[in-house]
């Protein structure tokens, strides 16, 4: 948590215990002092890498490099996934990551209708919907959606082309959306509008321009981007145009 303070970042410790129970952290010591850290959540497909941070105290000694470095060591994929900030990408593509789109993050009150179109998930819906996300994402993640009902507020919908998921999650300064799949980008607009109209201030990251239109239109404003990268593949597994936010960035 002294990282996260001295970074700026809003990650609590209870996310901290969550991502350390999907797979393994690794830490950079000097003596008793932690210098920095690099989380990876491992699935068959891919890794997705996350929580790399290494403190002010202890810049420009190689500790990302090396964190990163035995990240991609310890992985059973050849293929790494991660979300980096500007100040990130150049130790990232340094180490052969390279960028395949960037996503913008939305924050505001969303005006205008709901849709009416979702409706809260059930248990029933849970094997549907991570079969879902498996082929939508990419990722086959089981630990997943064993948690996602107890951490989401998850709802679905069904559209002429196929399935839509949506959740909502709390963030230690406020909520915010995610996952978020639907078969077009007009109907994870209108998923969106469920969960999100007349509901406190939410944060929403998407790489597609007619989602950021719509909520632009709708009173949100944009805020730091950050680039998917990938390592040891040429895209990102999965079908990304209908995957429109993924679950939480830390998770791929």
């Amino acid at each position: 948590m002294k990282l996260i303070t001295d970074r700026g970042w809003t990650w609590t410790s209870a996310q901290w215990e969550l991502m350390l129970s999907l797979g393994p952290g690794l830490g950079a010591f000097d003596g008793g002092a932690l210098l920095g850290t690099a989380l990876s959540t491992p699935y068959p497909e891919a890794q997705a890498i996350s929580g790399v941070l290494v403190g002010t105290w202890a810049e420009r000694r190689g500790v990302g490099t090396a964190l990163m470095s035995n990240i991609l060591d310890i992985s059973p994929t050849p293929v790494s996934v991660l979300y980096a900030t500007a100040m990130g990408e150049p130790l990232y593509a340094k180490l052969g990551f390279h960028p395949v789109e960037v996503t913008t993050e939305y924050h505001g009150v969303l005006t205008g209708a709901a849709a009416g179109v979702t409706r809260p998930v059930t248990e029933a819906d849970l094997p549907v919907l991570a079969a879902l996300d498996r082929e939508v994402s990419g990722y086959s993640r089981t630990a997943f959606w064993d948690f996602a009902p107890s951490k989401y507020s998850l709802h679905v919908a069904e559209f002429a082309g196929g399935l839509g998921v949506v959740g909502t999650r709390a963030l230690a300064n406020g909520r915010a959306v995610g996952p978020l799949i639907a078969p077009t980008a007009a109907d994870a607009c209108a998923m969106i509008s469920d969960v999100v109209v007349g509901e406190q201030s939410f944060r929403i990251d998407t790489t597609n321009a007619d989602v950021a239109a719509y909520l632009l239109a709708g009173g949100f404003e944009p805020r730091k981007g950050c680039s998917l990268m990938v390592y040891g593949a040429t895209e990102a597994p999965g079908d990304r145009s209908r995957y429109f936010t993924p679950a939480s960035l830390a998770l791929g």
